[in-house]
């Protein structure tokens, strides 16, 4: 392991490295896993990192035995628990299984960490190397086998948030008794038997018993929402408090007001103040609400932050942002009509914005019912995961009828559009990479699998399965 970093809290991994001697070899099925050849349907090889990635790195895949190059895997500023995936062919499928696999990283001097077989434990199988074979049938419900189950595990805080939220939201719909232990299993990756807190920040390096910025507070909704006692409250709201900027009120890392703060702090702060009767809570969160609407809002644009430094705003229309702006609003709004502060001053603020903001995104909606990374540029192509928390706020929003059912019907339809993104085993496609590569890697077309884009996926499922 590279020199102050380690792996998420109980997994191994071992290392892709750089030399021909370094390289990492997968080796073919034992004979009791053999699969009928001649292999007639193309292949998934898969691999998932367990170490963040900062750059770009390229890792060749050959076949072990004659040396035959499958492809190359592109892994751009990944984070843990991502996969990739590279295609093969039919004729490559059944060869892997005859020969294996060499992996080697093509560019730079450092190895790329992957998660090895976890010794056989069945409930990370998805995160080990593994080849899909076939295409298969009825993905969604695929998409919720593997969605409801540690294989949609993520990094823990805004990602891991997103995944905690689709869980939660899926309750009513396949009740308690399925999803409560897919709910203690995730946070029990990140929370020791006493509450307190274990994890990495995207770098790998610890950061137990702390919050490193805002967005690693979105799990906190749910974890209020499952346990209202959890030690880790008092260590959140106390973090808050550090990171309200004195005479403004808003709560920020630094210059920068995000949009995810609306999702990642006013959020979680509701179902705080609900959960807990602090009506000093619920007030934070509206003006959380509020004064990131005054920043960031103008027209029919949203943008994902503001500098304070260089008043300047960046990330204007992104997917993710507008996104991270109407869900945590309208999750926010639903928490506090449903508690004791719904008569709240800035309440119905908030809700006339959420009818004007669910217009402008209708109004950027493309033909075949998603989003564009960034909505006002067709030519960036769709993204999914912002594609599926645009249409969850709107489905929301119509459910709790704030909105009109026209959005619900809207929301339908970008579920259907979704679909076609899954892949056999359920996992969602076309997914716009977490930000680390900056507005560059956003507007090239650049796509992943992500188990947060199936997170907000799932939120949108839960509301249209309720209506």
């Amino acid at each position: 392991m590279p020199e102050g970093q380690r792996t998420a809290h109980g997994w191994t991994a071992v290392p892709i490295g750089a030399r021909a001697e370094d390289a990492l070899r997968l080796a073919p099925p034992h004979a009791e896993h053999s699969i009928e050849r001649p292999v007639r349907s193309h292949g998934r090889l898969r691999m998932t990192v367990a170490l963040g990635v900062h750059e770009t790195k390229f890792v060749e895949a050959v076949l072990a035995g004659t040396g035959a190059v499958l492809g190359r895997f592109d892994i751009r500023f990944a984070y843990v628990f991502q996969p990739f995936e590279l295609a093969l062919t039919a004729e490559q499928t059944e060869a892997v299984l005859r020969e294996g696999i060499r992996l080697q990283v093509c560019d730079g001097k450092e190895p790329l960490w992957i998660f090895d077989d976890s010794g056989g434990d069945e409930a990370r199988r998805f995160f080990a190397p593994h080849l899909l074979i076939g295409e298969g049938e009825s993905r969604m419900d695929r998409y919720l086998e593997s969605f409801i189950s540690l294989s949609s595990l993520q990094p823990f805080g805004w990602l891991e948030g997103c995944v905690l939220d689709g869980l939660y939201a899926l309750k009513p719909v396949f009740g308690e008794q399925r999803i409560d232990p897919v709910i203690d299993a995730h946070l029990g990756q990140y929370f020791d038997a006493d509450g307190r807190l274990l994890y990495e920040d995207l770098y790998g390096r610890a950061a137990d018993g702390t919050f490193t910025t805002i967005e690693a507070t979105l799990p906190l909704a749910v974890i209020v929402k499952h346990r209202s006692d959890h030690p880790v409250v008092k260590q959140a709201l106390a973090f808050w408090d550090s990171r309200e900027t004195n005479g403004e009120g808003i709560v920020i890392d630094g210059e920068m007001i995000t949009a995810e703060g609306m999702y990642t702090v006013a959020y979680p702060l509701a179902v705080i103040a609900s959960r807990l009767g602090r009506k000093d809570l619920a007030e934070q969160a509206v003006r959380q609400v509020l004064l990131r609407r005054d920043w960031l809002a103008d027209n029919r644009n949203v943008y994902l932050r503001y500098h304070k430094n260089t008043n300047s705003r960046t990330f204007r229309n992104w997917a993710r942002a507008y996104a991270w702006y109407m869900l945590g609003m309208t999750r926010t709004w639903i928490e506090l009509k449903q508690s004791a502060y719904a008569g709240l001053p800035g309440v119905p603020e908030m809700e006339r914005e959420l009818v004007r903001v669910a217009e402008s995104a209708l109004s950027w909606r493309q033909q075949g019912g998603l989003w564009s990374n960034f909505l006002d540029d067709s030519a960036t192509g769709i993204d999914t995961s912002g594609s599926a928390g645009i249409a969850a706020a709107l489905a929301l929003g119509a459910r709790h009828r704030l909105l009109p059912s026209s959005c619900a019907v809207a929301a339908s339809v970008s579920l259907q559009a979704l679909e076609a993104y899954l892949t056999p085993d359920g996992i969602l496609s076309g997914v716009s990479q977490h930000n680390a590569g900056g507005m560059e890697l956003q507007t090239c077309g650049y796509r992943v699998l992500s188990q947060m884009g199936m997170g907000l996926m799932a939120q949108l499922y839960a509301e249209t399965a309720m209506k």
